[in-house]
């Protein structure tokens, strides 16, 4: 599959215009605007906000400090990728008896989950929702009060500055149509942190691939702050590490 490219919707919000292609979320495309998640691939409907919060700050804050290890950090690549695997076949049971779709049944567009998109996307929201579920468990145990799932950051380009922006304000700017305030923030799938969310160590976003493809690239921005830019280094800009994509059966790459 080539890489995806981006095209902007309603508020400057980034979707990958190959999507049919992929079981992708809006949470793992380009994202400058939330709302646009909502009416399309139903991203804040993947993880409760309660569970995020609690993903967040499972223990108080600073109690983790210690420098991510290199025999934690394969321990947390190895509990991703089994949630995508698991996601994956929980998914696939759950609609296809088990089969992968064909590249025709991931292209049908019609009502699944309620709304008309193709069943790429409903298959890419509904991996998402169990590979968090899964991972908010999993990591709950292993890195508590150290991770958080789909946090929002706010990024100044000038002064290089970067501001966590809580549920409770994302919802309430949504909620008032205030869109605009939420250009140009990205929302990553994982962020492993010191147990401060503005202190990233490594950054993850799920990939769920509908047809056998051997290639995978990150979103293309094409419009709005970053337009131009490959997702994964706006990433690093903002968040001071090199992120990392998750694939079922391939599990982390860069």
């Amino acid at each position: 599959m080539p890489l995806m490219s981006c095209h902007v919707g309603m508020g400057g919000h980034v979707v990958p215009s190959h999507y049919a292609q992929s079981f992708d979320s809006a949470s793992s495309s380009c994202r400058t605007n939330p709302a646009l998640c909502v009416q399309v691939a139903g991203e804040e409907t993947v993880i409760p906000r309660a569970g995020q919060r609690l993903a967040e700050f499972g223990t108080a804050v600073g109690t983790i400090r210690a420098a991510l290890g290199p025999e934690q950090e394969a321990r947390i690549n190895q509990v991703l990728s089994e949630c995508a695997n698991e996601a994956r076949l929980k998914v696939l049971l759950e609609h296809m008896d088990g089969k992968s779709p064909t590249p025709v049944e991931c292209d049908e567009k019609k009502k699944f989950g309620g709304k008309v998109r193709t069943r790429a996307q409903f298959f890419g929201e509904e991996m998402h929702r169990a590979a968090f579920q899964c991972v908010q468990e999993k990591l709950s145990v292993l890195r508590p009060g150290g991770f958080s799932l789909e946090p929002r950051y706010r990024y100044d380009q000038r002064t290089r500055q970067r501001e966590l922006i809580s549920a409770e304000e994302e919802q309430a700017l949504l909620e008032e149509g205030c869109f605009n305030e939420l250009k140009g923030t990205i929302k990553p799938d994982v962020v492993i942190h010191s147990g401060d969310p503005l202190q990233p160590q490594a950054v993850y976003d799920y990939k769920f691939p509908c047809k056998n493809t051997s290639e995978f690239g990150w979103c293309l921005y094409s419009r709005g702050p970053y337009a131009g830019r490959r997702q994964n280094a706006v990433y690093e800009e903002v968040l001071g590490t090199r992120p990392s994509q998750v694939l079922p059966w391939i599990g982390v790459i860069p």
